[in-house]
């Protein structure tokens, strides 16, 4: 499948390797940085979701998605694996359980879009539609800043965080697809307020500011899941 994810937000809290491990199925592992493991969340526009060489699915050519994810090793490498995943539209989520395995859920998102000018503000709200849970992450981002280099394309945890190839998903049968894109371009950006809500149902208990990089997006390809050998 082919998409782009623009003005996408990633707010990373470092969470103990056990916690990760608690919430992971048999073949995968806590990816670390530093002896520390990671969980995200990550808001954004999804845009022009389409299956390979055909247009964009019908009602699908933008909406918002915010999941929660955390960093693995498996049987093929370093990957992402999702706690959760919230979209507005059914049709995306519907597909993307049937055909990937991913714990996908209809939501309510909504967004204060960034004003114009040189700082961005903006802010994002989740409520999910079955239980209520809710999520939420408001962020400055101001490029031009001064002080140290705003660009956090190249800084090492950074880099961990996003240079992801693959993704993993499934507990009963473990499948693993192939996710190619270009580098994410980074910006440093700052939170102003934040709902863990997500995370905490996701398993985790998380405290203080989260580390923040904002992009304005990139295009994206997911290969077709292939199941994997049962370790």
């Amino acid at each position: 499948m082919g998409q782009r994810w623009e003005d996408v937000t990633f707010a990373h809290w470092p969470v103990p390797v056990d916690a990760v491990a608690a919430v992971l199925p048999p073949g995968l592992a806590p990816d670390v940085f530093a002896g520390t493991a990671w969980v995200s969340l990550v808001p954004f526009w999804m845009r022009d979701l389409r299956l390979r060489g055909l247009p964009p699915i019908p009602t699908t050519r933008a909406f918002a998605e915010v999941n929660v994810r955390t960093y693995v090793q498996g049987p093929e490498g370093p990957g992402v694996w999702f706690c959760s995943l919230d979209a507005t539209h059914a049709l995306p989520v519907a597909t993307a359980r049937v055909a990937y395995g991913l714990p996908y859920f209809r939501a309510r998102v909504t967004t204060v879009p960034a004003a114009a000018g040189p700082t961005r503000t903006e802010e994002w709200r989740v409520q999910r539609r079955h239980d209520g849970t809710t999520g939420r992450i408001a962020v400055t981002v101001d490029p031009g800043a001064a002080g140290p280099d705003p660009d956090l394309s190249a800084d090492p945890l950074h880099v961990f965080l996003s240079a992801r190839w693959r993704l993993y998903a499934g507990r009963r049968r473990l499948h693993a697809a192939r996710v190619a894109h270009e580098p994410w371009p980074l910006v440093a950006a700052t939170a102003a307020a934040w709902d863990t809500g997500l995370i905490e149902a996701a398993g985790f208990r998380v405290e203080g500011a989260p580390i923040v990089a904002w992009s304005p997006g990139v295009g994206v390809t997911v290969e077709r899941p292939r199941r994997l050998r049962r370790p």
